[in-house]
């Protein structure tokens, strides 16, 4: 009786976990397609029509769709990761600027009266 009991609590244990993965797995692609909406906006492909963007994608499907390895394969994919790394590279770069020389100190007023 003792077994029934605790098979039981597994399959609850377990249905309770499925279910937490489940939400989980949810959240993450509703981060994911945030996340493709703004790549999409920063490029400036937002308003692009439907037909191109479906396009876009495909093409991106079929390549990679003809590699078995993520990191080789079709040269497209090369040459479309080298391009994108290079983007946001230039991102993080505009979004981590170092701060000027004179940031922060104000420079004196020569028109200002002296005291």
């Amino acid at each position: 009786m003792k077994e029934t009991a605790d098979y039981g609590a597994s399959l609850k244990a377990l249905k309770e976990e499925q279910q937490r993965l489940e939400r989980k797995q949810a959240e993450l692609l509703e981060k994911r397609r945030a996340e493709i909406g703004r790549l999409a906006e920063r490029l400036g492909v937002l308003e692009a029509d439907d037909d191109s963007l479906a396009g876009v994608l495909l093409e991106l499907k079929d390549a990679l769709g003809k590699t078995g390895n993520e990191k080789s394969g079709d040269e497209r994919l090369a040459r479309w990761r080298a391009a994108g790394a290079a983007f946001r590279r230039g991102q993080k770069d505009r979004k981590a600027a170092p701060p000027r020389a004179d940031a922060g100190v104000a420079e004196p007023n020569s028109d200002a009266p002296r005291r």
